[in-house]
């Protein structure tokens, strides 16, 4: 155990799901901080190597934890609380002197409430996304929030839209401040983007799960329309999700079988080699009929970008202030698959853009969401506010 550097307990639900590549990126590059994971449960080990010992409080495979998790789904969230209070939580912020908590997402804030308090230490919340948009989350948590914005000490977003909507439910303008999503450029082949003879299919690769918000069908839409006038491309789709059924039976009722490729859910390393083989990106993001939205931005697009991939995406949550609109990025209205299939048949039109596009928005992610000087702005705060712990001095 590392007694030198700061201990910072991150509470998720979760470590990890398959799609939070963003908050992952962060805490494998944390070097002055050592994170504490606690959790309700361990996910995709295999995706997510992790050199730090997750400690899990309801494992799946004890009956009594099994019944517990349970319980408290179904009441949740009027006894959610009770999630993280537990004794094996606070043995383990006292086994590793944990100054300070990151929550991560609202809901798990409000639930990791009690703990700060009787761990008398600071609370850090970064809220993400449906966190803050979807309707039912709201509706359920706004009582919790508003003890949550009242007695938590920090709160991080991702973009300015998330902090105007953070701002619109309550919380403080004073307690919030913008950290980015990253990604780790090394990892990331960047790719010039030439322009293709008449005889190569043009690729493009939607990543992303098949939720409403993500934009698919809109997508699908808009590359339907583009084959009617050139039919010289492939559409490589990544993902799957509780609309693959509307997916497929799209693809059946417009014959687009023959040119779209379903790849399913795949390997952050087999997403990276499709985003280094396709030519143009699209992600057409959308708020849900539920409200549920990115709130932020999909990490995908800052990937694509670095890749070198130009962009066709939407005027949606802080999609627009993580690319450069026009020159990294062709953006439409949401929901507008004539405007989307514009913005494509102009990209196969003007092929010489491409290269432009590319190392337009590989510069621009090194330049604001690059992990290795992201992190650093992460552990600033963190030792700010954790010198600064009034409980410290009471």
């Amino acid at each position: 155990m590392n007694e030198t550097k700061l201990h910072v307990a991150q509470f998720r639900n979760f470590f990890f799901n398959p799609t939070e590549t963003f908050l992952y990126n962060y805490l494998i590059s944390l070097e002055r901080i050592v994170p504490v994971c606690i959790s309700l449960q361990k996910k995709n080990a295999n995706q997510f190597p992790f050199p730090y010992t997750i400690t899990e409080l309801y494992k799946w495979n004890s009956k009594f934890r099994r019944g517990c998790r349970r319980i408290l789904k179904f009441f949740s969230p009027y006894i959610s609380t009770t999630k993280y209070d537990l004794p094996i939580t606070f043995e383990i912020l006292q086994k590793y002197n944990v100054r300070l908590l990151h929550a991560h997402f609202g809901y798990t804030g409000s639930q990791v409430l009690p703990v700060k308090h009787k761990a008398r230490v600071p609370l850090i919340t970064t809220f993400y996304g449906e966190d803050v948009s979807k309707k039912s989350i709201l509706l359920d948590w706004r009582r919790s929030y508003e003890k949550l914005f009242a007695e938590g000490e920090l709160f991080l977003v991702e973009g300015p839209y998330m902090q105007k909507r953070l701002i619109e439910i309550g919380c403080p303008e004073y307690k919030i401040k913008i950290q980015h999503i990253a990604i780790d450029l090394r990892k990331y082949p960047f790719r010039m983007r030439l322009p293709k003879n008449k005889r190569e299919l043009v690729r493009i690769l939607f990543c992303g799960s098949f939720r409403e918000k993500k934009g698919l069908l809109y997508a699908l839409d808009a590359v339907r329309q583009v084959y009617t006038q050139n039919s010289r491309i492939e559409f490589i789709i990544i993902g799957d999700g509780e609309l693959r059924l509307r997916v497929e039976e799209f693809l059946d009722r417009y014959q687009m079988r023959s040119y779209t490729h379903l790849l399913g859910f795949q390997s952050h390393s087999r997403m990276i080699e499709e985003m280094n083989a396709a030519d143009l990106f699209i992600h057409p993001s959308i708020t849900a009929k539920n409200g549920d939205s990115e709130g932020g931005a999909p990490t995908s697009i800052l990937e694509a970008q670095a890749c070198g991939l130009p962009v066709i995406s939407t005027h949606h949550a802080d999609i627009p202030n993580v690319v450069i609109p026009n020159e990294s990025a062709l953006l439409a209205t949401e929901r507008d698959s004539k405007k989307l299939m514009d913005n494509i048949l102009l990209l196969l039109t003007d092929q010489d853009r491409w290269s432009t596009m590319g190392e337009l928005g590989r510069a621009f992610v090194y330049t604001h969401h690059d992990i290795l000087k992201e992190v650093k702005r992460l552990e600033n705060r963190y030792i700010a506010l954790a010198e600064a712990n009034i409980y410290t001095h009471s």
